[in-house]
């Protein structure tokens, strides 16, 4: 299935591929994580090659083409790793994402689950039940 994330501008996609890239290092670290090693090396895959087109000057635009299983896996994970995240802010022991990140995560989520969402019913069912559950599935 094919995938983009953006336009965005350059300057969201780079606070939040700083702040994820952090973010990955602390739940490494968490003694009982809710994701698994491979999630995290998968977050990290991905954040390396959007890393690579946020070095292109103006706006961020990522298109691949990425089965609709490894779409699916990584946004349950995102979405689990935000709830680890919120968790871990609330003992002291994670920041939450900066204002100028936003512009950035919406879009992402919001393309992906949009393009999951198109893929057949089992995807469709998914992207809902997300939508659902995470506020930020629902903004524009």
């Amino acid at each position: 299935m094919r995938i983009q994330v953006g336009p965005v501008s350059r300057a969201s996609a780079l606070a939040w591929l700083d702040y994820a890239h952090k973010m990955v290092a602390v739940l490494r670290g968490v003694q009982a994580p809710i994701l698994s090693g491979e999630a995290l090396d998968g977050f990290a895959d991905l954040l390396d090659r959007w890393a690579e087109t946020a070095t292109h000057e103006g706006p961020f635009i990522w298109i691949s083409d990425e089965s609709p299983e490894l779409a699916e896996y990584l946004i349950r994970a995102l979405y689990e790793a935000g709830l680890e995240v919120e968790a871990l802010h609330e003992q002291g022991g994670a920041d939450l994402r900066p204002v100028e990140a936003d512009e950035f995560h919406v879009a992402m989520v919001n393309q992906i689950i949009t393009t999951l969402g198109q893929e057949g019913n089992g995807f469709a069912q998914f992207a809902d039940m997300l939508r659902s559950e995470w506020g930020i599935a629902g903004r524009a």
